[in-house]
């Protein structure tokens, strides 16, 4: 597919910044599991770019943000990976109402969310 890769990736990161503003929206509303998905959204997204850049080609149609990482050639640490792992327990919570996102509190969530603006702004930065 021939692809113009730097406006795809601008067009991912910009999908990215709305869903995280979307989240905080979500969260303030209440809606812990919806908000998380959001946030996972926002950080796929992200990740979506960088993949981009790495390769010059679409990105894969995925999920999973520690192999959207590994695609990217983002270097984890143990904090952030571990991070990324909950995140996709929220995303799997948000698609499949038979696994209960039990535990989602409003202190996870807003907890989980600062430190998902954390990580997104690092990988924004990037």
């Amino acid at each position: 597919m021939d692809i113009d890769a730097k406006d795809l990736e601008e067009r991912w990161r910009t999908d990215a910044i709305g869903d995280l503003d979307l989240a905080r929206h979500i969260l303030k509303m209440g809606k812990h599991t919806r908000a998380m998905f959001f946030v996972h959204l926002a950080l796929e997204k992200a990740l979506k770019a960088l993949v981009i850049r790495a390769t010059g080609k679409t990105p894969p149609r995925i999920h999973n943000l520690l192999v959207l990482a590994e695609r990217a050639g983002v270097a984890l640490d143990d904090e952030r990976q571990k991070f990324l792992s909950t995140m996709n327990h929220y995303q799997v919570a948000g698609r499949y109402l038979q696994i209960a996102a039990s535990g989602i509190d409003s202190s996870d969530a807003i907890q989980d969310l600062k430190t998902a603006e954390r990580t997104f702004e690092w990988l924004i930065n990037l």
